[in-house]
């Protein structure tokens, strides 16, 4: 084969990764079902879910990005298999912060029988993900409230000030008499 014919080859098999590409991202954002704010959905969910009941349990996973395959294979059963009232991941659920991340981990999650939250933590972060976890999850930093204990859920990334989330917490606490208070970083303190 000359040298002509292989570049030819060559670039029209560049043109076609990246018509691939762009297909794949279009299907992304297009096709696929949308999804929005789930971190609300899932705060009701928790409520129905401990309305009445003496004492409830939670779960807590970290980095369930290094190895899907064995969170949906072995953890997610175990998991149905209690009777754990909620699931709190500790931040870095997804691989990177791509469109195509978050929607595989809503997948992942959704095998679970009992609600979620996640932490905003690094990988949440990366490829502009801030943006997709806002819009799919909810603010990067929240709290809420179930039975005596406060649960926070704070933005150790840089993406929110420190300044900011400390006035906020500060302005929380001294407001709230819970019994038991849980926060979750993505980083330690």
């Amino acid at each position: 084969m000359n040298k002509t014919k292989l570049l030819k080859v060559l670039f029209y098999l560049n043109i076609a990764v990246v018509v691939g590409l762009i297909g794949y991202k279009v299907y992304l954002n297009l096709v696929t079902s949308e999804f929005e704010a789930e971190h609300t959905e899932q705060l009701s969910d928790i409520s129905a879910r401990l309305e009445g009941q003496d004492s409830y349990s939670f779960a807590v996973v970290g980095n369930i990005n290094n190895s899907v395959g064995i969170f949906e294979r072995r953890i997610i059963p175990m998991l149905n298999d209690t009777d754990i009232d909620f699931l709190v991941s500790a931040g870095n659920a997804v691989s990177s912060g791509g469109e195509d991340k978050y929607r595989a981990i809503k997948g992942t999650l959704s095998r679970l029988d009992m609600p979620y939250l996640l932490t905003f933590g690094n990988n949440e972060y990366e490829e502009f993900g801030s943006f997709r976890f806002y819009d799919h999850y909810g603010p990067h930093f929240f709290s809420f409230t179930a039975d005596d204990s406060r649960f926070i859920f704070l933005d150790s990334t840089g993406k929110t000030p420190w300044q900011w989330q400390l006035r906020w917490l500060t302005d929380i606490l001294k407001a709230d008499d819970s019994k038991h208070r849980f926060v979750f970083i993505g980083h330690p303190p």
